[in-house]
């Protein structure tokens, strides 16, 4: 009876036998899988953008204007270029495959491109070739080398107040001192976790100076056109690191940062320094159009907001439209704004008398830029479109020249 149970396995044994026979293979083909995807993974901050004669049909971030150029940015690092106000397009050569949010071109061959993963692009042909500045694996470790000199600075404010044996400089430093450590911390656990964070926006006074933003609080300086990228988030009064929108100018030397919370930030010196200004709405805030005295301020759910001296006071403008608005430009004879659900805004001259309207088939856009011939080029989740000056979809093919597929 006993060498009957030693030869025939229960019946349990037998199932618990090819359960763990079939785990093991599951480990197995689970283990090979994943060797498989790691060999065929391809980091897109090194892998090339793929060419290809839709890429004015994807999803598009951004369009600019440089000289009679237009140029827009989109995911899977497209970019293209129209030389005839948007009628044709051609896929520039991009070394990145991640997604580009924004980009600004200070003069018709410079130009800086900005996205997922920290990164930045440079063309000095107009947007026919780019080149690879930087990445968030560089923002992050800029960001802790930044975060150990303020914990650094912190803790020299805190020992020479203790020498002073001032009680109320103590505190102060003591309460700087842990703000710094915590802001390394965040930077440290940023470090371990890869180049995650995007930019937004990136705005240049020429070809040397400029800045680019982003989530997080992001916010580096450059003063050599890209060459060396600098951290200056503890510039700003951001402690809470809210997500910065957009960068744009009210002014010839003034700059403004909006961004989550209603975060409004301004400088009047090209950004070496900075205050935070009352904001009219606590929803997140997406960009700023200034022209002359008259500034308008927009966000989540149509909010549109218009000031008459430099962001003092606001008022709110009944628009028409309940979506939230994403960017806008100032055109010659209109100033439009675009966002959500086809939405698009368009004012007079002056920016006053908004009229709403929504595009046929309701998508999303994220950007517009005037053509030169007074049209206007929108681009979002249809890719890129045109309108008039009324802000009306005009009914003409857009295609790509032929390339290089």
């Amino acid at each position: 009876m006993f060498s009957d149970l030693v030869q025939r396995p229960t019946r349990s044994a037998v199932k618990a036998l090819a359960s763990g026979i079939s785990k093991l293979l599951l480990i197995c083909s689970t283990l090979m899988v994943s060797l498989m995807a790691s060999a065929a993974w391809q980091d897109p901050l090194n892998t090339p953008a793929l060419q290809t004669e839709r890429a004015h049909q994807t999803l598009l971030l951004d369009v600019v204007r440089a000289d009679r150029r237009l140029i827009a940015v989109g995911a899977h690092g497209h970019i293209v270029y129209s030389d005839d106000d948007g009628s044709t397009w051609i896929q520039g050569r991009v070394p990145v495959s991640v997604t580009l949010t924004a980009v600004y071109f200070p003069s018709g061959d410079y130009g800086w491109a900005v996205g997922h993963d920290g990164v930045i692009l440079n063309t000095s042909d107009g947007g026919k070739t780019w080149t690879k500045q930087f990445d968030g694996y560089m923002a992050n470790d800029a960001i802790v080398k930044a975060a150990s000199r303020a914990k650094e600075r912190a803790q020299a404010q805190l020992e020479a107040a203790e020498v002073a044996g001032d009680d109320v400089a103590i505190e102060d430093a003591e309460m700087a001192l842990e703000t710094a450590t915590y802001a390394l911390q965040d930077a440290e656990y940023d470090l371990s976790t890869g180049s995650t964070k995007p930019f937004l926006d990136v705005w240049f006074y020429d070809a040397k100076r400029g800045y680019a933003v982003g989530a997080y609080g992001m916010f580096f300086h450059t003063q050599d056109g890209g060459k060396t990228w600098e951290d200056m988030s503890s510039s700003l009064p951001n402690p809470d690191r809210l997500h910065i929108n957009s960068i744009s100018t009210a002014g010839s030397h003034s700059l403004v940062l909006v961004g989550e919370m209603g975060m409004i930030l301004r400088s009047d010196d090209l950004g070496g320094s900075w205050r935070q200004l009352e904001a009219p709405y606590d929803g997140s805030l997406f960009g700023l159009l200034a022209s002359g005295s008259r500034q308008l301020l927009f966000g989540l759910r149509g909010h549109v907001f218009a000031s008459d001296d430099a962001g003092i006071t606001w008022t709110e403008l009944t628009t028409g439209s309940e979506q939230s608005l994403l960017s806008g430009v100032v055109g010659n004879k209109h100033t439009l704004l675009v966002g959500n659900g086809g939405s698009v805004i368009v004012f007079d001259s002056a920016m006053t008398k908004p009229r709403s309207t929504v595009l046929e088939g309701r998508k999303a856009y994220a950007a517009v830029a005037e053509a030169s011939d007074g049209n206007f080029v929108i681009v979002g989740e249809a890719g890129v479109k045109r309108l008039n000056a009324a802000g009306e979809l005009i009914d003409q093919t857009i295609s790509m020249a032929a390339g290089d597929f």
